[in-house]
């Protein structure tokens, strides 16, 4: 079976990597290669990296035991265990070691953009019509899949009309080199929390000398600012640069040019994800709220219940719907949580009656 994958993320990456371990083909079809390059770093659970080493694919990264919960002052007000095994690493070091285990060098055609897919009378995608540069071009293959993130192409086709309003919730990530910072943390991930809710900063190690931080904050009450170096500076600043260290050196090591202004969506599931020779993987079907730490996880869970569902039913309908079902059933709960740990994070502090590990 042939299969034309539209994005170079995680989902797309692992989805080519696990097609190609059961016999298949694939080609991968991207955008730009900035937004394959980019990005800051992922908390991955025990069994996603079990499911990546079984790939043959080694995972680096730094690990983490410990989850602690602070007040702005750094008080410790809550700590307990990460699960056992789980890892923080930077988003390029996860991606390069993916590219790595691609079937082929050509697997990835970058400057292509995936416009329209054309559908027969039964539901079934006929061809997918892409743009590079200047000229337009169409690809044909058995199984297309749809990779593409939060805008994907593949689900406002299914689904036109179904709704992605922007979460309550926005964030600021950077990724910083700060060997103070790491040592500090050494296998810990610790979150400063306001006492009137609604704003923290996380601080992740992602490798021995590089942290990820990640300002999180209630739009509704804070506004977020312009996506300018100046503006994203002056917010992070005023709300959190006089919090207890190391947050003020990890701020002045910061090049707020190469921060990112992060705004999830809060959507409810798509219906099914899957239609015909089409299905849907990753935040393509399902985006999560930043809280659950389980984007990345549910991505690589996706593409190993995918090739399982091809591997165990040969009708290429039906392993689509038992894949969907599967995920669905699946994911369903990490919506909920965290809806559930958005409410818990708006509140004041003095109000909470379980200081819940995000």
């Amino acid at each position: 079976m042939d299969a034309a994958i539209f994005g170079a993320g995680v989902a797309g990456l692992v989805t080519s990597i696990t097609l190609h371990s059961a016999g298949h083909t694939s080609r991968i079809y991207e955008r730009v290669r900035q937004s394959h390059d980019a990005g800051m770093g992922f908390i991955l659970v025990p069994e996603c990296i079990h499911w990546l080493e079984t790939l043959g694919i080694r995972i680096a990264g730094a690990p983490l035991d410990r989850y602690r919960f602070r007040d702005s002052t750094g008080q410790i007000l809550h700590e307990q265990g990460m699960p056992a095994g789980s890892r923080a690493i930077r988003r390029p070091d996860l991606i390069d070691a993916l590219v790595g285990s691609l079937p082929a060098a050509d697997t990835i055609i970058f400057g292509s953009e995936l416009a329209e897919l054309q559908f027969d009378r039964d539901g079934s995608v006929t061809e997918a019509l892409l743009y590079s540069g200047e000229r337009s071009f169409s690809v044909r293959a058995d199984l297309y899949v749809g990779a593409d993130g939060v805008g994907s192409c593949g689900r406002r086709a299914l689904f036109p009309d179904w709704p992605l309003p922007q979460a309550q919730v926005a964030e600021i990530v950077g990724l910083v080199r700060c060997p103070e910072t790491t040592r500090w943390a050494g296998k810990s991930f610790n979150k400063f929390h306001a006492a009137g809710g609604g704003i923290a900063l996380g601080v992740v190690p992602v490798d021995a000398e590089c942290v990820v931080w990640f300002l999180q904050f209630d739009s509704h009450r804070f506004p977020p600012p312009r996506e300018s170096r100046e503006a994203l500076s002056d917010f992070v600043y005023r709300f959190v640069g006089d919090w207890a260290p190391p947050i003020p050196h990890l701020l002045a090591s910061t090049d707020f040019s190469k921060v990112h202004l992060w705004r999830p969506v809060d959507a409810d599931p798509i219906p099914h994800f899957h239609q015909g020779n089409l299905v849907l993987i990753g935040d393509a079907a399902h985006p999560l709220l930043p809280f659950t730490s389980q984007g990345v996880s549910a991505a690589v869970a996706d593409a190993i219940a995918l090739s399982e569902a091809l591997e165990a039913e040969h009708d290429l309908g039906r392993a689509l719907a038992c894949y969907s079902l599967r995920r669905q059933r699946q994911c369903g709960p990490y919506v909920k949580k965290g809806r559930e740990l958005l409410q818990h994070f708006l509140q004041p502090m003095g109000m909470l009656t379980e200081l819940p590990m995000a």
